[in-house]
């Protein structure tokens, strides 16, 4: 066999050694995931090289201070107590969920380009009778050069391209950050942005509640405040 012949035959099997290797899992060894989940499982080669969007330590010293000098203390004297600070999430649980999302992303046709956290409140957390600022996270894809959120499940279940905007609205909730324009035009000086959900029946359109959806967000992670 020629060298070049043999050289091909060796790049191949290694190819498929990484692949099945990929799924089975065996890159990370982690054995608890479902292998009915493997089409779309983060299996990518452990890197030397440092990631582009790693930050410094002078640049993290500035952000932080950044918040400090800006949101504490306003935030304090609006709410009566300290607001939370950290948001943590269970690793391997944070993982499985992107596996989740790319796998029904993939399955709906959407290509995933971002993930967005999003800042929201858990009221009476942990049973404080506090709110506290939490985090939910949601996937994004790239629809004319911009950033859009998008609802993996809905979307599947719809078998079209659910944007995080247009689900919310169907649940009772107008989300007004798509846009600057849009931002400026749906602000409220009461910041209530409920929309209500009506029906017909017999005696007209009645107001209802909204119904309980599966989205496609994640969150369940612990916050620090409180101590």
């Amino acid at each position: 066999m020629k060298k070049t012949n043999l050289l091909q035959l060796l790049i191949i099997v290694f190819a498929m050694s990484f692949i099945t290797s990929c799924e089975k899992h065996k890159c990370d060894d982690k054995q608890e995931i479902d292998p009915e989940d493997i089409d779309g499982y983060f299996c990518y080669p452990a890197v030397d090289s440092r990631p582009d969007v790693s930050l410094n330590y002078p640049e993290i010293v500035t952000m932080l201070r950044a918040y400090d000098t800006t949101r504490i203390e306003p935030l304090e004297k609006a709410l009566g107590y300290p607001d939370s600070r950290i948001n943590t999430y269970n690793f391997d649980s944070f993982i499985q969920y992107l596996n989740y999302v790319k796998k029904l992303s993939k399955k709906a046709g959407i290509t995933i380009s971002g993930i967005s956290f999003i800042s929201a409140a858990k009221l009476d957390y942990n049973g404080t009778g506090k709110s506290y600022q939490d985090l939910i996270y949601i996937p994004t894809t790239t629809i004319n050069g911009e950033q859009v959120q998008f609802d993996a499940v809905q979307s599947v279940e719809q078998n079209r391209l659910v944007t995080f905007k247009e689900a919310l609205a169907e649940n009772g909730y107008n989300w007004i950050y798509k846009s600057k324009e849009e931002f400026e035009a749906g602000k409220r000086a009461d910041n209530n942005y409920s929309i209500k959900i009506v029906k017909q029946n017999k005696a007209g359109f009645i107001s209802l509640p909204p119904p309980p959806v599966d989205s496609g967000a994640g969150n369940f992670g612990t916050l620090t405040p409180p101590f």
